[in-house]
């Protein structure tokens, strides 16, 4: 989890434009996310797939990149199966990866760009469905506080 200096943005966002940050940090735990946090920048920017950003310059600040990984599966019934997916995964490889295993909901949230992380914030949606439909409950740190 070391600062990248002047890293370009290009691959962290879908419109693929050529900016650049100051400084990079990805993420891949909470604890990392929490270290991150401390650093002190007057600008500070949490990034997940980069699908509803649109870099018109440079960041002069601390992009904080969400690698957070995982899916488990938090109790399953006949009827209904919990799960949980890390904030920094692909959405549409969460919901193929629900395909794959039989759990029906989201199918028709296929091919919406981003990160899990986003889809509570934006609710998505798509043929009828959305993610306010199936969502449970998140965890979340408080980017002043670095608290649960």
């Amino acid at each position: 989890m070391s600062p990248l200096r002047n890293k370009s943005l290009k691959d962290f966002n879908t419109f693929g434009i050529a900016a650049t940050a100051s400084h990079l940090i990805s993420f891949s735990t909470v604890d990392e996310l929490k270290q991150a946090l401390v650093i002190p920048t007057q600008k500070r920017m949490i990034l997940g797939g980069g699908s509803n950003l649109l870099f018109t310059q440079d960041f002069d600040g601390v992009v904080l990149k969400n690698e957070i990984k995982g899916i488990s599966v938090i109790n399953e019934t006949p009827d209904y199966v919990t799960v949980t997916f890390g904030a920094g995964e692909n959405w549409h490889d969460c919901v193929l990866h629900s395909i794959n295993q039989g759990w029906g909901g989201i199918e028709n949230l296929a091919l919406i760009p981003g990160t899990v992380g986003a889809a509570p914030m934006q609710n998505i949606g798509a043929y009828g469905v959305e993610i306010k439909e199936v969502f449970h409950t998140l965890s979340a740190v408080n980017v002043k506080t670095q608290q649960i």
